[in-house]
């Protein structure tokens, strides 16, 4: 054979080789393709097929004129109470993420009495928690839902004919009309027909004094019986009825007020953990919920902000109600996670529009009955600080060369003293300071010298010391917005963060950035068992085109404003950013409130949650040598007798982080950091203080700008 025969065959082995190995190579990606394609499908099919909850279904839309639902409107059910009562008294269960409240049992009661699973789907209920001690007072409030479908579509009221439910029909209605009429001695023109939840709510608070608290639940959860959502805002419900209870001897306007509590209900819930958990056990079944539940917040997170439109329209239907001539009452208004996305998305324009209205030198009105909480809400920070660039376009920033002092001070005056909240994101926050450590701080904070910065340097070693036991312990916070929201934005750092922490935790070590104990020893052994978890740290932290918009990727309540280049942590600097958080939430712990108050015991423990007015204003007038700023509500110039702080502490800024506060101290749009002892993880917010310190916001007259002020300022003239 030829050399160039030779040379022929081996180019066409080696390109024969060539083609078998690309034929190969294109084989085993199809294949593996093919294998992550059918699990992605096993998943999807077994999510939104499989585990699917209804798409479209009430849970509490019977007619509360039917006979099973009237007798508890008129004599009020203790069965929850009751029941949990006997559960109390041999076992008080724990789970990780706080108290599981054995009194406050939906399930319970059903499996004590059958009939329980057709009365607890009343539209409108009314519950009592009876008191036991000698003296005691019962508490009672009423109980009522609003459901949508995903569409933001209402749903109608149904009746029952036996043991089936059945449509409201025409024939229906003008019975109910009729008989309304002839008990009421009301002409025709006066009696509206009652179809929806919504119809029966606005009936139930068109007459008498009324306080109410709407609450809009979050992610994995929605209006069925024994969701977890529904029975914490019984407890909120107990709670507001034991506080008017309190107050009721000093302040007759409260004793006739009724409690109302509203659940506003959606399918934030699209995966059934509960019946998983029924067939499997809370240890498998709930390993697979939590798994099948973790792909579904992109799949949700639409749908709130889809349902938003509606259910504002609902919750200002309920405002006008309320705000009829000569009444009383009082309205506070929650959302919790997805809920507080609900409503961030629904009120970010009327926010927006009542600041552009606004007038210098008046009172903000509330946007939405006397205040809304959005508690760890899972809701980009850009919702937040849109208004937030509305409000600081409108004043002076900080002096410098083209702005006079002055100018920056009389811009402190574009909210009064006398402004209160009306709208507050609350978020359990990872750690103190906001930003983290820099390299360096440690040193300074370390330094034994009795300068200007003495005291500053004691407290912040106290709070350091509070965040490295909390982060021994295993450190509570908001994980789902802080790490997870984050993540499904593209956004991997949080994630690498909280990698990194775990690995920490296995190292016997403090996280980086976190805290200025000495490093421990170094463990071989653990670092390589850890080396897995920091090296994903590491990729997920650098991973090419994620997105790094912090204001689109991170939540209200973890967006901290940077902290500027200059100064150390107990500088007061202007952020070049003044965007994010604004505010901190510590607990108090001689309280008394500090700890979860069981359902069933509430009209009996010792609770005390007693007048805070005129705080506020006590607060900012304590800091007047500051123009008002790093207002604390732990230190308040003298109030009258009788006039305590609230149940939790407020402060005004991110104290001793190095950043100056980004808002005015009467401001009225709180960006709350909240700390562990004050709320606790993404579900955390069943403490009693923290209860309390929200309700007291709306239950008290905490400003009183012109009378505190001038005699402040007559005890300082000389």
């Amino acid at each position: 054979m030829t050399a160039q025969g030779e040379q022929r065959r081996v180019v066409h082995r080696t390109a024969f080789g060539l083609v078998r190995g690309v034929s190969y190579a294109l084989r085993t990606a199809g294949r593996i393709a093919g294998a992550f394609f059918l699990a992605a499908f096993s998943i999807l099919f077994l999510n939104y097929v499989v585990l699917s909850t209804d798409k479209a279904h009430a849970y509490r839309n019977l007619d509360p004129g039917l006979a099973e639902c009237r007798d508890g409107l008129a004599n009020g059910w203790t069965i929850l109470a009751d029941t949990g009562r006997e559960t109390l008294r041999s076992t008080m269960p724990i789970d990780g993420d706080g108290w599981v409240d054995v009194s406050n049992d939906e399930d319970a009661a059903i499996d004590r009495d059958s009939r329980w699973a057709t009365r607890l789907r009343c539209a409108l209920q009314r519950h009592r928690v009876s008191a036991r001690a000698p003296g005691g007072r019962d508490l009672a409030y009423h109980f009522g839902f609003i459901e949508f479908q995903e569409d933001g579509e209402p749903y109608a009221l149904v009746s029952r004919e036996g043991a089936s439910d059945s449509a409201i029909d025409s024939a229906m209605l003008r019975h109910a009309m009729d008989t309304e009429m002839r008990a009421k001695g009301m002409p025709a023109t006066m009696v509206k027909p009652v179809i929806t939840q919504l119809d029966a709510l606005k009936k139930h608070l068109s007459t008498g004094s009324h306080y109410v608290i709407a609450f809009v639940h979050g992610w994995r959860h929605d209006a069925r019986i024994g969701d977890r959502n529904v029975a914490d805002l019984r407890l909120y419900a107990a709670h507001a009825a034991r506080f008017l209870s309190q107050r009721c001897p000093s302040d007759p306007s409260v004793c006739d007020m009724d409690v109302t509590a509203i659940y506003i209900g959606w399918r934030g819930a699209r995966v059934d953990e509960r019946g998983l958990r029924r067939w499997f056990g809370d240890t498998i079944g709930g390993f697979f919920g939590n798994l099948s539940a973790g792909a579904t917040l992109f799949d949700r997170k639409p749908v709130s902000e889809a349902i938003a439109p509606a259910a504002i329209s609902a919750l200002r239907t309920l405002e006008t109600t309320l705000s009829a001539p000569g009444t009383h009452n009082k309205l506070i208004v929650a959302g919790h996670s997805l809920g507080g996305n609900m409503l961030a998305s629904g009120l970010k324009d009327d926010v927006i529009k009542a600041v552009r209205r606004h007038r210098f030198g008046e009172t903000l009105p509330p946007i939405l009955g006397d205040l809304v909480v959005l508690i760890n809400p899972a809701s980009e920070a850009s919702k937040w600080t849109s208004i937030q660039r509305e409000v600081w376009m409108k004043l002076a920033d900080h002096a410098d060369a083209n702005t006079p002092a002055a100018e920056v001070e009389r811009d402190d005056g574009y909210f009064p003293t006398d402004q209160r909240p009306v709208l507050m994101s609350v978020t359990a926050a990872l750690a103190f300071p906001a930003g983290g450590l820099r390299p360096g701080d440690c040193a300074w904070i370390g330094l034994d010298v009795d300068d200007a910065y003495a005291a500053a340097r004691r407290k912040i070693r106290s709070r350091l010391s509070a965040t490295d036991h909390m982060f021994d312990a295993g450190v509570d916070y908001d994980w789902a917005t802080h790490d997870l929201f984050p993540t499904f934005k593209f956004d991997f750092r949080p994630a690498a963060g909280f990698l990194d922490r775990v690995a920490a935790r296995f190292e016997g070590r403090q996280p980086r950035g976190e805290s200025c104990s000495a490093p421990a020893p170094v463990d071989l052994g653990a670092e390589l068992l850890t080396l897995p978890l920091r090296t994903l740290s590491l990729l997920a932290a650098t991973f090419p085109f994620q997105n790094t918009a912090r204001e689109d990727s991170h939540t209200i309540g973890n967006l901290d404003p940077p902290r500027p280049a200059a100064g150390v942590l107990a500088d007061a600097q202007p952020s070049a950013a003044p965007f994010g958080t604004t505010h901190e939430l510590l607990g108090l712990d001689a309280s008394g409130l500090e700890r979860h108050h069981p359902y069933a015991t509430l009209a009996d423990d010792t609770l005390d949650c007693p007048r805070s007015d005129h705080w506020l204003t006590r607060a900012r007038v304590a800091r007047a040598a500051r123009r008002g700023n790093f207002w604390d509500s732990a230190d308040l110039v003298p109030g009258s007798f009788g006039e305590s702080g609230p149940a939790a502490r407020f402060l005004h800024g991110l104290q001793l982080t190095g950043i100056a506060p980004i808002t005015r101290p009467n401001d009225p749009f709180w960006n709350v950091r909240a700390f562990d002892n004050a709320l606790s993880r993404h579900d955390g917010y069943r403490l009693s203080s923290f209860i309390c310190a929200l309700n007291q916001l709306v239950m008290d007259n905490i400003t009183d700008a012109q009378s505190l002020m001038s005699d402040h300022q007559g005890s300082q003239s000389p």
